[in-house]
């Protein structure tokens, strides 16, 4: 009978042509057909497998050689710490739809009873987490294939989110209910020509969730122009589009009359997510659903201690440029968490490692905690932002913190809000 190790080897092999992480996969499938973790795999690699093992394994080897995706294969699939189950009737969670939780979540203010709902939900992945994250919301999700729903009922069973209502509609025309303070979706946005249709996970994807006619923004102006019949005063429309999209969906917002138009950036500081907030022809003298904060500040307030956190990680490394991200408590600023970027490569400096950003936002948020701002170190700089900084933007509605040396060599901590790609000096006071 064959080992584990021996096993390992041969499918490593057969999978070098076909995918970048070949003994990842390998292992991942391995566990999976033997119930363990992949830690047993190297504690154990004499250990023989059965036949019947084996054939089980190959079988999903074959799958994975032939560019199904993984996610596919093993039925599940993780996004914002919680495992989903996915199969081929809905889109595999990706990383970037992420940000669209993060935005709604700073608009989407605590213990208040709001209506929200999501637009074609395929496995309810934003519906469910915004669910557990604000139980005290009403959330509707809707999408135009029952196949899809039943996975998304699934899901919320899974996470307790039994609240939810599920409605079978394409977008509002099946729906019972059509008055929403928030309306948030992941609608296709895909050309029907874009060549990566054709590359990897995508071309086992559902080809209904990704493409959309017009070059890929008929279904986000159809949306944008029909949300404004179903939003209640000052509601939020909130869309995730195309990386080259940014110019076409603004304008789709503007030319509709929303108001407060904003274009956020992903991980990997792609333009990704847009939201607008819709005003009634009477709603200048109301004032909006409250929702976080600091997007308009014009004094913050930050411990002496968080001070001399931030000041000590400057003065620590003083040949690198330090970029970190600081995390607060119900909006109030406590703990920065260290992302180290080396000064010598000003093209890609900004929050260098994503797969660290990813690792550190998933531990604030285990934490109860929510990002606040983003600080750099200018060791022989100016107290200000930099040209990268205010270009690469990670993430907009976060503020800059920047330590430097001033004209007497004392460290100096000023703060900045970047908007629009402008900046804008923001008072800072210390407490006890």
């Amino acid at each position: 009978m064959s080992s584990i190790q021996f096993v390992l080897i041969r499918a490593t092999k057969a999978l070098e042509s076909s995918s970048e992480s070949a003994t990842l996969d390998a292992e991942i499938l391995l566990s999976e057909i033997l119930h363990k973790e992949r830690a047993y795999l190297r504690a154990w690699p004499e250990h023989s497998l059965t036949p019947e093992q084996i054939d089980a394994f190959n079988h999903l080897l074959e799958q994975r050689i032939k560019g199904v995706p993984m996610a596919y294969i093993i039925g599940r699939r993780e996004f914002w710490s919680r495992e989903f189950a996915v199969n081929p009737h809905v889109l595999i969670p990706r990383h970037d739809t992420e940000l669209l939780i993060e935005l709604s979540l700073k608009r989407i203010p605590r213990n208040t009873a709001l209506k929200i709902i999501d637009m074609g939900t395929g496995s309810g992945i934003i519906a469910i987490t915004l669910a557990t994250e604000r139980p005290e919301i009403e959330v509707l999700a809707c999408d135009i294939q029952e196949e899809a729903l039943d996975v998304a009922r699934l899901n919320a069973k899974k996470h307790h989110a039994s609240r939810i209502k599920f409605y079978q509609s394409n977008w509002f025309d099946g729906l019972p209910e059509t008055h929403f303070d928030f309306i948030i979706s992941n609608p296709p946005y895909i050309a029907a020509e874009d060549p990566h249709l054709h590359q990897g996970d995508l071309r086992f994807e559902p080809q209904s969730a990704l493409v959309s006619a017009k070059h890929g923004l008929h279904d986000i102006e159809h949306l944008i122009d029909t949300a404004r019949q179903h939003l209640n005063p000052q509601g939020f429309l909130i869309i995730e589009h195309g990386y080259n999209q940014k110019t076409h969906v603004k304008a789709l917002f503007e030319q509709f009359e929303y108001q407060h138009v904003e274009t956020f950036l992903d991980l990997s500081g792609n333009p990704r997510v847009t939201c607008g907030q819709w005003l009634s022809q009477d709603a200048s003298d109301t004032t909006p659903i409250p929702y976080d904060s600091l997007t308009s500040p014009q004094e913050i307030t930050i411990s002496r201690k968080l001070m001399q956190q931030l000041l000590h990680a400057a003065q620590a490394t003083p040949d690198i440029e330090v970029c970190g991200l600081i995390a607060a408590r119900d909006t109030i600023p406590y703990h920065c968490y260290p992302i180290q970027n080396i000064a010598t490569q000003p093209q890609t400096r900004f929050l260098l490692d994503a797969k660290q950003q990813i690792t550190t936002l998933t531990h604030m948020r285990e934490q109860g905690e929510t990002l606040f701002g983003i600080y750099h170190s200018h060791p022989t700089g100016p107290a200000t932002p930099s040209k990268t900084d205010v270009q690469l933007a990670a993430y907009p509605d976060a503020l800059h913190f920047i330590i430097s040396l001033d004209t007497k060599g004392i460290l100096a901590l000023r703060c900045f809000k970047i908007v629009n790609a402008l900046t804008q000096e923001i008072a800072l006071s210390i407490t006890d």
